[in-house]
């Protein structure tokens, strides 16, 4: 079992492994990780969302992945993919995927370019994401614990649960 510092950890690691990658690739890099709270980050949901995001990315982007590496920290499984595209139209499909696709809200897919600048949703003139459970900012709910594990947990499970139903009832 992780502590929140092993979390707080895992995200530096990442992070500087990241900087390595934007040195030796000089691209942009997608980072795909799943919304998900506590400290059990990693589990059956947040390892089978992963490889979904991660086959959706893999289609899309196919011929221009130049690197692409799954592990799992204490941040719960994690994809980082060097991309060979402009890292603007790399962030409009991870925003694409986040805001349409059935398992969207529970992954953030964090586009760096190819200096390791972090692009953001408000560089494209849209406001931060919507809590999935009430309609105010996800910054605001997770840092005010204004919904319960269980709560967000539920949302989760039940996107996954709907996505694999309508993938079977094809």
């Amino acid at each position: 079992m992780y502590t929140a510092e092993d979390i707080l950890l895992g995200r530096e690691r990442r992070i500087e492994y990241q900087e390595k990658l934007v040195e030796k690739y000089k691209m942009p890099i997608l980072v795909i990780r799943v919304n998900y709270p506590g400290i059990n980050k990693d589990n059956h949901f947040s390892q089978e969302i992963t490889v979904i995001m991660e086959q959706i990315i893999c289609e899309i982007f196919s011929y221009s992945i130049h690197y692409k590496i799954m592990t799992t920290t204490a941040e719960g499984p994690i994809v980082i993919m060097c991309i060979n595209k402009s890292a603007r139209d790399i962030k409009l499909m991870a925003l694409d995927i986040e805001d349409k696709h059935l398992l969207g809200r529970c992954v953030d897919l964090d586009v760096y370019d190819e200096k390791g600048k972090s692009i953001s949703r408000g560089d494209f003139g849209l406001g931060m994401r919507k809590c999935y459970i009430c309609d105010d900012i996800a910054h605001n709910c997770v840092r005010s614990k204004k919904h319960s594990k269980e709560e967000v947990e539920g949302f989760i499970k039940s996107k996954f649960a709907e996505y694999m139903e309508k993938l079977h009832s094809k």
